[in-house]
């Protein structure tokens, strides 16, 4: 009997856990876009690409720096950077040389006094952009494709992506 119980308990979850969720929860985040900017472009381009619209961006990150500066100056490189109001950064010596790499990325950088201080940065800093990088837009909540779309027809755009959401079952 207790295993025609423990048969029964299993076919029941397996059921319940192949039924589909019929909820009209979107399949993308609304009102997220990320733009991916060719590395060819320097961080002049792309701010310049920011302000050709009139749209909110949460954040441009998947950048990557090398600086001319002497291996010790990464604790330097990395406490100027996270200085910055609008900037966080992480970032290694290379092993296999003498090479500073960061990882920074910048928050709040519709402003333009905070883009000025960002090209300032990169010159005091002897930084090279070896990347391109990933801008995160806010567009008005039911236009993501159509700003997807139109996003992708610019040259200095590798790539855009609506926030997609993936559900992930444990069963």
């Amino acid at each position: 009997m207790k295993t025609l119980k423990l048969t029964f308990v299993i076919i029941l979850l397996a059921l319940i856990g192949c039924t589909r969720r019929n909820d009209n929860a979107p399949k993308y985040v609304p009102t997220d876009v990320l733009v991916k900017i060719k590395s060819d472009y320097n961080i002049d381009k792309a701010f310049d690409f920011i302000n050709s619209f009139s749209l909110s961006v949460e954040n441009i990150h998947s950048l990557t720096y090398t600086s001319d500066l002497p291996k010790d100056s990464l604790q330097y490189v990395l406490d100027f950077v996270n200085s910055k109001p609008y900037a966080s950064a992480t970032g290694y010596v290379s092993t296999t040389g003498d090479t500073i790499t960061i990882f920074p990325k910048l928050i709040n950088i519709k402003n333009k006094s905070y883009q000025n201080d960002w090209l300032e940065t990169v010159t005091t800093l002897k930084l090279h952009k070896k990347s391109g990088c990933i801008i995160y837009f806010h567009v008005p909540a039911g236009q993501e494709p159509e700003w997807k779309e139109k996003f992708e027809q610019y040259e200095c755009v590798e790539w855009a992506e609506l926030n997609y959401l993936f559900e992930i079952s444990l069963w």
